[in-house]
């Protein structure tokens, strides 16, 4: 054995060979080639081997194993792992291509036959070994870098195929390491970018670098920046492409982001009918664009670059105003400046305009400039052009202005919102000529009722306000209203037909100290909205009281968008009892919220709270399925009801979430009934019949709700196939007048049209007889029971023994020949 000296270059080996003769021979071998080999040692078995291989300081292991034996090739696996830095030669005894393949899998870098194994061939094996070993690690180090790189690495051969990626360019891409080095890089790409080099192109090429779009695997698109390397071998060669790929998606859209704004800009200078301006507050300079100028009748060189262009041309009554805003912006009181005024015209009119702005700030809050953009809007400022009233604009700017008279102490004012009640019917009945006849008859009328200097303006649709300034009190309010109540109760000729038009009218007072006109409006809005709760026709003041609902209700409806996530609802379900036996004929299904919301009360708020389509739907999947396992588990046929609102009855795609709830809840369309206000009736009547046409498609029935207190006509409920109508409560515990007049003419008309009826809210015996006696099928409400939950509802159930049972609150009766019912399947 020759000793390591470490002041000397060259090769350490360790040579394996159990043979002593044999071994003497080798090292006589790698003694014979010191200008390579500078030391070796020698060891006889496995353990002894691996052992001074665990040390290191060597740089070749020289291993006489049979490979064509187990044994064999678990002594290379020891080896490779015992020195993973060190080349593992095999030397065998025969020439075994099988052999030798799986010892180069097990860990060698190289084999050798003993036979062909003189000192030459020694010396260059030792050579390659131990340089593809190196090789090898340097390799594995960088592959291991590159793996952990965020930027995307791939390398192609001259032809295009990938032969090496990362991971990071595989999950950009969506695809596995393994499925793109089955693929070619112009895979990734569109087929424009499908340009591969020529070999001259190729051999040419240095570094280049571009953008890109580049295709996943689910076949969306993103953006990448390419920068590839040619790789060349010794004698300059092309051996392969080498690229790096970076998403810049975020970039392009930021980038996208920037050019639409500066597009924007350079168009709306350019083109749009609005007129620029832009004041510089240090200088006082100001720019008026061409647009500008020319809508006040002006060339470029008829108007200055100061800001008293632009206020010497404003309206006298409007001068103080503007510049007030203007002030008021400047100085941080208000998110933006905006004002309608009017702008003298150089051929000496005026033009109303409205003019937008906002302030550029100093890091210490200071303005500095301040641009905006002025657009004309004579033509829809002034009036209405159906009734020639003031319009929603003119009624604001004079609401405003009397705000602005009241702070100063000088009178007060009232707002009066006035809402025509059942405008809709007569739309539906006699055409929109005819509504707009009727509108136009209403304005005057509420010219008529006011005094001089007081605005009547068209709000929108059939909703007009009224401005009283300079009121006394309270009563001169009322005293409008009244009056306006006495003009609209004279009959309107609409042709061969006359309509006595009603109204509900809010009042607003500057008694309480309004800040903004919105406010005033939102007032006398819930206001009117109270009286036509109230049955329409009258008018009612907006006090205290009638804030805090408000308000109560905005807040309910805050929470109740968050409601079905938090788990807050809940279904009860509410027994349909037949009038005369008192035996169950079905539930309908309500909404609990908190428990302590009545049912009508619940949906009519929910219904403007936005997301309620959602909780709908859910009421609708909740309940079927109640209803589907109520049926499996007792076999009793009963119907169930749901109360549905316009806005979903209306929405196409209401007939397949019935379908899929009715599928998935096992529950037959054909006892499922929902409910539907008489407002839904007066909607659009083709997407009305619309809507009807697919739901009893599904077999599903459509019953009118609250039946007797809306405006729907015999024409309306004729013209749509409903399956039944439910009295409206109030009429079915009617006393009075109402009791031996009004709901039998109702109850007529329904057996008229030959339609079942359900009496909602049935409370007493003495009612339960009088509306059977008058042809009344069913009915629910507290004489038979209260809205159940649903274990209650399945106890109830569960004790009909096989049959449906009998609630409290009926005695059997017999039942009128007249009384159509629904029969469940």
């Amino acid at each position: 054995m020759r000793s390591f000296d470490p002041g000397r270059s060259g090769l350490r080996v360790l040579l394996l060979e159990p043979d002593p003769v044999h071994a003497r021979a080798l090292e006589s071998s790698l003694a014979s080639l010191s200008e390579l080999v500078w030391g070796f040692e020698t060891v006889a078995e496995v353990p002894r081997a691996v052992e001074r291989l665990v040390r290191g300081n060597l740089d070749a292991v020289l291993a006489v194993v049979d490979p064509t034996q187990p044994e064999g090739l678990e002594a290379v696996r020891a080896l490779h792992a015992g020195a993973p830095r060190a080349a593992v030669i095999v030397l065998c005894g025969v020439s075994d291509e099988a052999a030798r393949t799986a010892a180069l899998r097990a860990g060698a870098q190289d084999w050798c036959v003993e036979e062909a194994l003189t000192p030459d061939v020694l010396a260059r094996t030792l050579r390659t070994a131990v340089e593809r070993k190196r090789t090898a690690d340097t390799l594995l180090r960088l592959e291991q870098a590159v793996g952990a790189m965020q930027l995307g690495v791939t390398i192609t051969d001259p032809e295009g195929h990938i032969v090496y990626t990362n991971a990071a360019e595989a999950h950009m891409h969506g695809y596995s390491v393994d499925e793109l080095l089955r693929m070619d890089g112009r895979d990734l790409s569109p087929p424009a970018n499908w340009k591969p080099l020529t070999a001259p192109e190729l051999n040419a090429m240095r570094r280049w670098k571009r953008e890109r779009v580049r295709f996943r695997k689910d076949g969306t698109s993103f953006p990448v920046q390419l920068m590839s390397d040619v790789i060349r071998d010794i004698s300059g060669q092309p051996l392969g492409i080498v690229t790096t790929c970076e998403d810049i998606s975020d970039r392009w859209e930021a980038e996208e982001a920037l050019r639409e704004s500066e597009e924007r800009y350079a168009l709306a200078a350019r083109g749009t009918n609005d007129g620029l301006w832009d004041w510089n507050l240090r200088t006082g300079r100001a720019y008026f664009s061409p647009r500008w100028q020319s809508m006040l009748g002006h060339h470029e060189a008829d108007v200055g670059d100061t800001i008293e262009a632009w206020f010497s041309r404003l309206h006298p009554e409007d001068r103080a105003r503007v510049q007030r805003k203007i002030e008021e912006h400047l100085d941080g009181r208000t998110e933006r400046f905006e004002d309608e005024h009017r702008m003298r015209h150089k051929d000496g009119t005026y033009r109303w305009v409205l003019s937008r702005g906002f302030a550029s700030r100093s890091f210490q809050g200071r303005a500095y400039r301040m641009a905006g953009a002025q657009t004309d809007v004579t033509d829809r400022r002034a009036y209405d052009p159906l009734t020639g009233l003031p319009n929603r604009a003119l009624l604001a700017e004079r609401l405003e202005d009397a705000l602005l008279r009241h702070r100063r102490r000088k009178g007060h004012f009232a707002v009066l919102f006035v809402d025509l009640d059942h405008f809709k019917a007569v739309n539906d009945t006699f055409g929109h000529v005819a509504g707009d006849q009727l509108l136009v008859a209403v304005a005057r009328r509420l010219e008529g009722s006011v005094r001089p200097g007081d605005t009547v303006a068209r709000f929108a649709g059939d909703e007009f306000a009224v401005l009283l300034e300079r009121i006394q009190d309270v009563a001169d309010a009322t005293g409008v209203a009244d009056r306006i109540h006495i003009a609209l109760s004279v009959p309107v000729s609409l042709g061969d037909h006359e309509v006595v038009p009603s109204a509900s009218i809010g009042v607003a007072l500057s008694l309480t100290p309004y800040e903004r006109t919105e406010d005033v409006v939102r007032d006398a809005d819930a206001a009117m909205y109270r009286a036509k709760q109230e049955g329409g026709g009258r008018w009612e003041i907006c006090d205290e009281a009638m804030r805090e609902r408000v308000a109560s209700r905005a807040s309910m409806q805050r929470d109740l968008r968050a409601a079905l996530d938090r788990g807050e609802l809940a279904v009860h379900y509410q027994p349909v009892a037949d009038l005369a036996t008192g035996e169950l004929r079905g539930f309908e299904a309500l909404l609990r919220w908190r428990g302590l919301l009545l049912p009508i009360e619940f949906l009519a708020a929910a219904e403007e709270a936005p997301g309620f389509l959602r909780i709908e739907s859910w009421l609708l999947r909740e309940a079927c399925a109640q209803a589907g396992r109520w049926r499996t588990d007792h076999g009793l046929p009963f119907r169930l009801a749901l109360d549905v609102s316009t806005a979903r009855f209306l929405r196409p795609e209401l007939a397949a979430e019935l379908r899929s709830a009715l599928e998935a809840g096992g529950f037959p369309g054909a006892a499922l009934s929902l409910e539907v206000g008489e407002e839904t009736l007066l909607r659009d009547a083709s997407a009305v019949a619309a809507a009807f046409g697919a739901i009893h498609a599904l077999g599903v029935e459509v019953v009118l709700d609250r039946f007797g207190s809306g405006q729907a006509s015999v024409n309306v409920l004729r013209r749509f196939r409903l399956s039944g109508v439910k009295l409206d409560p109030i009429l079915a515990t009617a006393e009075g007048r109402d009791a031996e007049t009004l709901v039998p003419a109702l109850l007529r008309l329904a057996s008229a049209l030959a339609l079942p009826v359900i009496a909602a809210g049935t409370e007493t015996e003495e009612q339960r007889a009088r509306l059977l006696r008058l042809g009344c099928a069913d009915g629910q409400g507290p004489l038979f029971s209260k809205a159940l939950e649903p274990a209650e509802a399945d106890a109830l159930l569960a004790g009909g023994g096989g049959r449906l049972p009998r609630l409290r609150g009926a005695a059997a009766t017999a039942v009128p020949a007249a009384a159509p019912r629904r029969t469940s399947p």
